[in-house]
């Protein structure tokens, strides 16, 4: 109960009152009575386009059995058929005048391919419309044997039959004396015939299953269909009704005696009740937008009444608490406003105090760096140093001399004679050359040493007494040890980064020697041993942050590598400097 204390609980319950419920109930009412009523007027409009299509049918059918019922009905061809077995005219004219009829009355007809009649006493003499003579053919080649066996069965009713791919309305002839005399056989254009139902399917985008007699649906359309379970005879006509996992049936038969009619169609819910389903979409997508919309209503009255209201409770307690310098981010002309204004310039005159404290951190900082390098600056040294060289070279000593320019190199890089904790690479390399000096002297043709620095490199910033003492590391845990090796130094720009390596190919580092290294650059080195590392890696941290890194790299056989890599575009102390060229820095 102490949550609905609360005023943002209370505001949040109130608006999911005031736009939810409404929502809800206007949601239920339209899922149900508005849903009803679209799928009704869904079913109706297919049953009724089913009726219409199956009354088509119907007439399409009934004209092609009085077309095959007026040869007899007529009565042409019996008239001259008996004139003929009377003797009153001969065969030729009584053939003359059957062609004559079968073209006048099938001719023109689009539901045919041909009509084709015969006598029973001359069946292989067959007559055929003008129009329909390559379809007659075909029929004399390979359905004719079997018409005329079908003919035996039939009575006096047309017969819809199937002769491979080919559709045949066939009827006997009869005469006066109910015997039969001959035989129509009218082929049927399928595709036109089942055109309605076709459309009807197509419209619905529906499967069509037609039986007409004996005749499926492959005699009309070409493919068969899948009924519902139990067949379609199972199945009450006029209704629709589920027919598997996606798919509804609906059937029909046909009314006349002619010939026996049934026409189904297997219909998918997406199809038939697609408008439903989106409807239903439309609601809950209706319901989906309100919910945002009653989110930004509660994350306005959050953030312009309640977030103020607590930001003010949060600020007084730790004021309370003894914390100063606390501000709200509160502004605009209303209540909470001016209140949010009022209690930050209260707290403004503890700003001169958080101004002091972080320049102190940033001096702390710059001493913490300077400590670690040389803080002492002996002028004295360097000018007898000079002295001693000067007087060197007044004797003819060259490797006195050599010696004592080296020396002043070493102790100008480790007093930092001008105060500079950031230096140009090539002022670096300096250094090197005359720590490689030294040591060169020490080993003597046992220590090889190479200088590899790419020109795009030697202007980069880096702090100062950088290089010299991964070299001292190189020489002290890898060549002294073994008594000589190799020591290469190289330099180059990766992008927007300098990378600098130190190898040596003296006695290799064992696993334990690199898990000492890697303690140093982390920060843990209580050993004391490869202080130098431990140093470069606590400078960088402190003058780069996480744009510079250092790392031990034992991965080329026989040799230890120190790679370092520091930002080239990372802020620090830059000190100008004349460029030094290629060939001094190989």
């Amino acid at each position: 109960m102490r949550l609905f204390k609360k005023i943002r609980v209370q505001l949040v319950v109130i608006v999911l009152i005031c736009y939810l419920v409404p929502a809800i109930v206007l949601g239920f009412y339209m899922g149900g009575a508005v849903l009803r009523d679209l799928r009704a007027k869904t079913e109706s409009a297919l049953e009724a386009g089913m009726e219409y299509s199956l009354m088509l049918e119907e007439e399409n059918l009934e004209k092609l059995v009085e077309l095959a019922r007026d040869a007899t009905y007529d009565g042409e061809l019996t008239d001259a058929a008996a004139r003929r077995d009377s003797g009153d005219i001969y065969e030729d004219e009584f053939l003359r005048l059957a062609r004559n009829y079968i073209e006048r009355k099938y001719g023109r007809e689009s539901l045919l391919t041909c009509a084709v009649c015969f006598t029973l006493d001359n069946p292989d003499l067959l007559l055929v419309n003008r129009s329909g003579t390559d379809a007659a053919a075909v029929y004399k080649a390979e359905d004719h044997a079997r018409v005329m066996a079908l003919g035996e069965s039939l009575d006096t009713q047309s017969r819809f039959v199937r002769m491979g791919e080919r559709v045949y309305l066939v009827r006997n002839l009869i005469n006066l004396r109910m015997k039969p005399y001959g035989m129509l056989v009218l082929g049927v254009d399928a595709q036109r015939l089942a055109a309605p139902l076709t459309a009807l399917a197509h419209q619905w985008e529906a499967r069509l299953d037609l039986r007409l007699d004996d005749m499926s649906v492959e005699d009309f359309t070409g493919s068969g269909v899948d009924g519902p379970e139990g067949g379609w005879d199972a199945l009450a006509d006029g209704r629709i009704v589920p027919a598997g996992v996606g798919k509804y049936a609906l059937s029909r038969r046909g009314a006349s005696r002619n010939y026996a009619l049934r026409v189904g169609l297997v219909i998918s819910r997406a199809r038939l009740y697609g408008e439903l389903d989106a409807f239903r979409l439309l609601l809950a997508g209706l319901l989906a937008l309100l919910l945002p919309i009653l989110a930004g209503i509660a994350w306005y009255v959050y953030r312009r009444i309640t977030r103020p209201i607590a930001i003010l409770s949060e600020a007084s307690r730790r004021i309370e608490a003894g914390e100063l310098g606390v501000t709200v981010p509160m502004r605009g002309d209303d209540e909470l406003g001016s209140l949010g204004k009022a209690f930050s310039n209260m707290s403004l005159r503890l700003q001169e105090l958080i101004d002091k404290t972080y320049k102190e951190e940033i001096a702390l900082r710059d001493a913490r760096i300077q400590a670690m390098q040389s803080r002492i600056n002996p002028h004295f040294i360097n000018n007898a140093l000079e002295t001693i060289n000067w007087q060197a070279r007044m004797e003819g000593s060259e490797a006195i001399s050599a010696m004592v320019e080296s020396l002043s190199v070493l102790l100008n890089a480790g007093m930092s004679r001008n105060n500079r904790r950031m230096l140009p690479l090539r002022e670096e390399l300096e250094t090197a050359r005359a720590y490689f000096y030294f040591v060169g002297l020490r080993f003597g043709d046992s220590l090889k040493t190479r200088m590899d620095v790419a020109p795009n490199c030697l202007e980069a910033v880096v702090p100062a007494l950088t290089l010299q003492p991964l070299i001292e590391n190189a020489v002290e845990h890898g060549i002294a040890p073994a008594g000589g090796g190799e020591i290469d130094l190289r330099c180059e720009r990766q992008g927007e980064a300098l990378r600098v390596e130190v190898a040596n190919s003296g006695r290799t580092a064992s696993e334990e020697d690199m898990k000492r290294m890697q303690k140093a650059l982390q920060g843990d080195n209580l050993s004391g041993a490869h202080l130098g590392l431990a140093n470069i890696a606590a400078r960088l941290m402190l003058i780069y942050g996480g744009a510079a890194s250092i790392r031990v790299d034992a991965d080329r056989p026989g040799w230890t590598s120190v790679i370092l890599e520091v930002s080239m575009t990372a802020e620090g102390e830059r000190a100008p400097a004349a460029a030094l060229t290629e060939g001094e820095a190989k």
